[in-house]
């Protein structure tokens, strides 16, 4: 966090570019993301959300103003819960709660993919024919080396100018590079199983058939440790240890098809 902060006093011109790109990709995982958690919902039975005007994937209605200005200036952020009712599910209220609980996750998990996908056929293109071949395609967009990291930051041209082909498709790489990871990164920090995260959710109706039930006030301190543990960087530590994994896991079809 103190690194991230540090960029806006050593390089502000540098540090509000990439905070454009880091804000609209955390936009469309974190709206995509609680849109998710209302529409099972709804689907369940429960229009709590929908009467909120949370049924919906405009960013106004799902924004919280500090979790907001965090995005923007610390690096990380959050949007305002989705208000729900389990008492309204039909049926089972336990494996309604699980699916309400794993929407968003699979949510970020899907624009994971989909935003993989179109890094990799931008990326095709963006490269020379040669770097492609030579070095293969989920080489240059893989979180393990340099090139994509280049790109996100901004320093593409920089630091990779010679081996670009087409410059003008570097600024949709770069969202959809970041997109990809920030939804990757919001799947995997909501798999925690701490309140009020949504792993706490899917781990005590999985494993405790949801007999756990906290107070509001438990949500509040939850919610202050997970701020804590970020800002300290552990939370960041488990999920990189996750993210490259993952992503390997996916760039594996995509060397089979480039080599």
């Amino acid at each position: 966090m103190l690194e991230y902060l540090s960029t806006l006093f050593a390089e502000p011109l540098a540090f509000f570019d990439q905070a454009i790109y880091r804000v609209l990709a955390v936009l469309i995982g974190l709206c995509c993301h609680e849109w998710g958690h209302a529409y099972v919902a709804y689907r369940c039975g429960d229009d709590t959300a929908k009467r909120a005007g949370r049924l919906s994937l405009n960013p106004l209605r799902h924004l919280d103003p500090v979790g907001t200005l965090l995005m923007f200036f610390v690096g990380f952020g959050y949007a305002k819960p989705v208000p729900v009712n389990p008492w309204n599910y039909r049926g089972d209220r336990r494996k309604a709660d699980l699916a309400v609980s794993l929407a968003g996750i699979t949510i970020n998990i899907i624009l994971f993919v989909l935003f993989t996908a179109l890094t990799a056929v931008c990326s095709a293109f963006l490269w020379y024919p040669q770097v492609v071949s030579q070095v293969g395609l989920s080489t240059v967009i893989s979180y393990r080396y340099n090139a994509i990291w280049s790109i996100i930051a901004g320093s593409g041209m920089q630091d990779f100018g010679s081996l670009i082909a087409h410059p003008a498709l570097v600024p949709f790489v770069r969202l959809f590079a970041y997109t990809a990871l920030v939804n990757l990164n919001l799947a995997v920090f909501n798999l925690i199983p701490l309140p009020p995260l949504d792993g706490y959710h899917v781990f005590n109706d999985i494993v405790f058939r949801g007999r756990i039930r906290l107070s509001q006030r438990a949500f509040q301190i939850g919610m202050l440790i997970v701020l804590i543990l970020s800002a300290q960087g552990l939370l960041g530590r488990i999920i990189s240890a996750v993210v490259y994994p993952a992503q390997d896991l996916l760039l594996w079809p995509i060397r089979m098809i480039w080599g």
